[in-house]
């Protein structure tokens, strides 16, 4: 155990100290207001205040944990130490030259999201707006190498203290946006694609088409026997998200009453790790969301309790607050589209923090470290190329003892039209975060 000593205690301290010594550093931790208690406790221990004291150990605290409201500022960002920081500090008589529980906290609470920025086109946070991206450390899973360098001063300072790192972990998960390319998409929705693919000249997804109706083809899309053959094995279950809403605008998975698409939820659903993945239009609407939870949870007759965004879009507090007003346990939305890396600087999953309330909240995020689009759309990759990436998140995520989340899509291995070649990339990634 290590003793803080702080001159006030606050639901922020309290949070962002839980997760680095406990969560990530395997070591409780406790508190204390006063002076004489602290001096007398004969174990390892820190100040944790704006100035030191009788020569104890001692982290100069900014501002940020002790206030209760969200303001705009700069926390600033220093290259001086090997691994970028936040919040430094220029105190000589601190141990380190930022403020560690402050940046931590900065990170996972994602405070900048909580400010006024402009939206990309799906009303997203940006990543090129996030000071991850300005300080050039988005792929890095900096909180942890914060942790670290506290438990480094403490052990210099006290020798006995112990950490007790957690161990690496591989959680893969698919979205299904669309479950199938061409079944189960009723008379008027077929002559729409039958028209768009004719108006493209796309001739041959015309031809595709009516093979698959006719029933001389297996739809591409179709991928749900490969996976499970390839997760099995590694022995591995992933997750599958659900897009289980109405069709309008970017929301337009197969009808939700269709029986085929319900047997479907059925046979995936053998693990209970099926999940919601909320329509693009329920983040404004909660009785929206709260529809597409109720019916999902019908239909795979038992409480749906995980999730993740469709597009990935986040609204802090309102998408986190919502989920988890509705059940929801875990959430695997934690990244960006644009770019693979660590949007909360964390590659474990942490409770969700409201800082519009000040308050926890028994929400678990799941920080999402890769996705299958992001490589092929926003990085413009080849199957081949991509590995690098792959093996270059999935190293760094398995060097802190992190979950490595990989989001993939049912349609990303129907080695069909866009996708085609891509089975090999999964396949590879499978086999380097599995072993």
């Amino acid at each position: 155990m290590i003793l803080i000593y702080t001159p006030s205690l606050s639901n922020r301290l309290r949070y962002i100290s839980s997760l680095l010594f406990n969560d990530l550093l395997g070591v409780d931790c406790a508190f204390t207001s006063f002076q004489d208690d602290f001096s007398s406790f004969q174990g390892p221990k820190l100040v944790y205040a704006p100035a030191p004291f009788d020569g104890e150990l001692f982290i100069e605290s900014k501002k940020l944990l002790f206030e209760d409201n969200v303001n705009p500022l700069d926390p600033g960002i220093s290259t001086k130490d090997p691994v970028p920081v936040i919040f430094p500090t220029e105190n000589e008589h601190s141990a380190l030259p930022f403020d560690p529980f402050a940046a931590a906290f900065y990170m996972v609470t994602r405070y900048e999201e909580y400010e006024k920025h402009k939206h990309d086109k799906y009303g997203r946070f940006p990543a090129h707006a996030s000071i991850a991206m300005q300080g050039k450390f988005l792929e890095l899973p900096v909180v942890h190498f914060w942790a670290d360098r506290l438990a480094e001063v403490i052990i210099t300072k006290f020798p006995g203290f112990t950490v007790k790192k957690p161990e690496y972990s591989f959680i893969p998960t698919i979205d299904i946006d669309h479950a199938f390319a061409f079944r189960c998409r009723g008379l008027s929705r077929t002559a729409g694609g039958i028209a768009r693919s004719a108006m493209n000249f796309s001739f041959d997804d015309i031809f595709m088409r009516f093979k698959v109706l006719s029933g001389a083809r297996k739809d591409p899309f179709d991928t749900y026997e490969y996976l499970h053959t390839l997760h099995t094995a590694y022995g591995l279950n992933p997750y599958y998200f659900i897009l289980f809403a109405n069709y309008g605008g970017k929301d337009n998975n197969i009808s939700t009453t269709n029986k085929t698409f319900l047997k479907l939820l059925a046979s995936l659903d053998q693990e209970k790790k099926v999940g919601i993945h909320p329509s693009l239009s329920s983040n404004r609407h909660l009785k929206k969301l709260d529809k597409e939870v109720y019916g999902l949870s019908k239909a795979l007759d038992r409480d749906v309790t995980c999730s993740r965004q469709h597009f990935l879009k986040i609204s802090f507090p309102r998408t986190y607050r919502n989920l988890a007003n509705l059940g929801i346990t875990d959430d695997f939305s934690m990244g960006y589209a644009s770019h693979p890396g660590f949007r909360s600087g964390m590659a474990r999953p942490y409770w969700f923090f409201d800082l519009s309330r000040n308050e926890f909240v028994p929400l678990k995020i799941h920080p999402v470290t890769l996705m299958d689009v992001t490589m092929k759309d926003y990085q413009r990759l080849t199957p081949e190329q991509s590995l690098e990436t792959i093996h270059h998140m999935i190293s760094m995520v398995r060097s802190v003892g992190g979950e490595f989340v990989s989001l993939c899509h049912n349609e990303t291995f129907s080695e069909y039209g866009r996708w085609l070649g891509w089975r090999s990339m999964y396949e590879e990634l499978l086999r380097f975060a599995a072993k």
